[in-house]
């Protein structure tokens, strides 16, 4: 496939990585990116940090430079939409008018934000975003965030670091209640709270509006709160709408195998906007995360050229606010039973969730990283005690090797 057309649609970190590895593999053949923004592609995770704090910073989401994409011959078309697959020609439909035959098509459309009603309201999601929310954090502004996951919680540390005010205002009784357990939701209220955050925890918000004198007004079940600055991390949606056109199986994310096929042989996808199989869930997932915009775009292009590579990794991230760094592993589950390994009022803790056969299913760490590596191993060993998982004075490389 040294010559053929491999077309990838979506200029974002999953598009760049196709990118990357098809022409590692593929000396001769044509490589296009086509997106939407009129950025090159970009890593998501600095923009509620380095792009948040300073233009400078900013460049730190770009991982390769115009001069790379020259000197490798990828073709990026900016500021592009492919509007249609025609899957019989294997034609796409561009926005100008244009059409572009491919032979393998990728498809690493990412998603796009959950909006609030009202306004004016502010997301984050793209550069632009970040650089118009980046202007408006200033020095003693007042910010309301909706919605108490990672993004709300990265931009609230961001904000308080730049002198803002910061009010977060979440319809759950706690934060990241849908990834976390309570001990983890509560210490990083805590964290917050300590750097001068005010929460609103069980509050739903019911409409923003522009006040006469130029603020925001967020009414909330509670009351009014006024801002300068209302910011909304409340979710993703994924764009399935070109594979949902082009008559692709779309399931809450483009669904592909293990293998990053659609439900045509031609088309693979890649990315946050896929659906695909984790062993450990045992059940299919959309993932967000830096890591499947990473590794699945790989094992999508080897697979392009003709490899047969799976692409099965546990769900893993992580998040950075102040001087606290979180990382999570799989999903916690009613079912579990979870571990606490070391002390919260430590500061430094992790939590493991084990299935009813003792086996590692996930796991967060609290400023305690060096763990995460071997917790990703146990995911794939057999059952540990418990016991022995809480006791400190054990080592989790011996619970490995039993």
């Amino acid at each position: 496939m040294q010559n053929q057309n491999f077309i990838i649609v979506g200029g974002g970190q999953a598009g760049r990585r196709a990118a990357e590895v098809l022409r590692q593999r593929a000396p001769d053949a044509r490589i296009c990116i086509i997106g939407d923004e009129t950025h090159l592609p970009y890593d998501r995770p600095s923009l509620s940090k380095d792009a948040l704090l300073d233009e400078e910073r900013e460049q730190h989401a770009f991982i390769r430079d115009f001069a790379y994409y020259e000197s490798q011959r990828i073709e990026v078309r900016l500021g592009q939409k492919v509007t249609a697959i025609n899957r019989a020609d294997r034609l796409l439909s561009l926005s100008d008018g244009s059409e572009i035959a491919y032979d393998r098509l990728l498809l690493a459309t990412g998603s796009r934000v959950r909006k609030l009603h009202g306004g004016p309201v502010h997301y984050l999601r793209t550069l632009d975003d970040a650089r118009h929310l980046r202007m408006r954090l200033a020095q003693g502004a007042r910010v309301v965030i909706v919605g108490g996951g990672f993004i709300g919680l990265e931009v609230a540390a961001t904000a308080i670091g730049r002198g803002c005010a910061v009010t977060l205002v979440e319809p759950a009784d706690r934060l990241l209640k849908r990834s976390m357990p309570p001990e983890v939701s509560e210490f990083m209220r805590q964290l917050h709270v300590s750097r001068g955050v005010t929460f609103r925890l069980e509050t739903q918000v019911t409409d923003i509006q522009q006040a006469p004198d130029g603020s925001v007004r967020v009414a909330t079940s509670e009351g009014d709160l006024f801002a300068d600055v209302v910011v909304a991390g409340i979710g993703v949606i994924p764009n399935t709408e070109l594979a949902e056109q082009a008559g692709l199986e779309v399931r809450d994310g483009i669904v592909v195998n293990d293998e990053c096929r659609t439900s045509d042989p031609n088309i693979f996808a890649a990315g946050e906007v896929t659906q695909h199989f984790v062993s450990s869930a045992g059940r299919h997932v959309r993932v967000e995360s830096w890591q499947v915009a990473e590794k699945q775009p790989a094992v999508a292009a080897a697979n392009m050229l003709g490899d047969t590579e799976r692409y099965d990794e546990t769900p893993w991230l992580w998040s950075d606010q102040y001087d606290c760094n979180v990382q999570s592993l799989g999903t916690f589950e009613d079912a579990h039973t979870v571990v606490l390994r070391g002390a919260v009022t430590d500061g430094a803790f992790s939590m493991i969730g084990l299935n009813d056969a003792g086996n590692v299913r996930a796991a967060v760490t609290v400023n305690n990283g060096k763990d995460m590596a071997i917790f990703v191993r146990m995911v794939a060993a057999g059952p540990v005690d418990r016991n022995q998982l809480a006791d400190t004075s054990v080592s989790l490389r011996s619970l490995l090797k039993r």
